[in-house]
């Protein structure tokens, strides 16, 4: 292997992070997210909580102005990158896209380093994955590696 830090150390936190992922965007599914009701009353206690970082708050006013779409992106964006790091293919690309993903809610929310929440921790793995993608153990990104640029696989 020429890798620095064999990637089978982190194919458990692939498949963990995939798991998670794919159970809340199919519980977002199955609870109505795709028309945003429950993005807007989430979105809507945060905001009157003052939970938003106060830099991220023009994202989360715009997101609270458009829940059908952001809710919508919210439950495919967690069932794509889900699968993404559940099969191991394009890790790198959807491993970026669920970093952005997490660290918005997690600064959306206002999540700290202190639970409850685990948005940064998994936003942190999924930068992770970025530098050493874990799609090359045991994931479809083994075959794609040379027929695809090296930053998507």
């Amino acid at each position: 292997m020429t890798e620095r830090v064999p990637l089978a150390y982190l194919f458990p936190l692939r498949l963990l992070c995939g798991l998670i992922l794919i159970l809340e965007g199919w519980s977002k599914l199955q609870g109505d997210w795709l028309h945003g009701t429950p993005l807007a009353h989430s979105l809507g206690n945060w905001l009157e909580a003052g939970k938003p970082y106060g830099f991220f708050l023009p994202i989360v006013r715009l997101a609270y102005a458009h829940p059908k779409i952001f809710g919508a992106l919210v439950t495919i964006g967690e069932l794509a990158v889900g699968m993404s790091l559940l099969a191991g293919v394009l890790t790198r690309v959807g491993a970026a896209l669920g970093a952005l993903m997490l660290f918005s809610f997690a600064l959306g929310n206002g999540q700290g380093l202190v639970p409850p929440g685990n948005a940064v921790l998994m936003g942190a793995l999924c930068a992770l994955f970025v530098a050493a993608p874990p799609g090359r153990f045991l994931g479809v990104d083994t075959l794609l590696q040379g027929r695809l640029p090296r930053w998507m696989v």
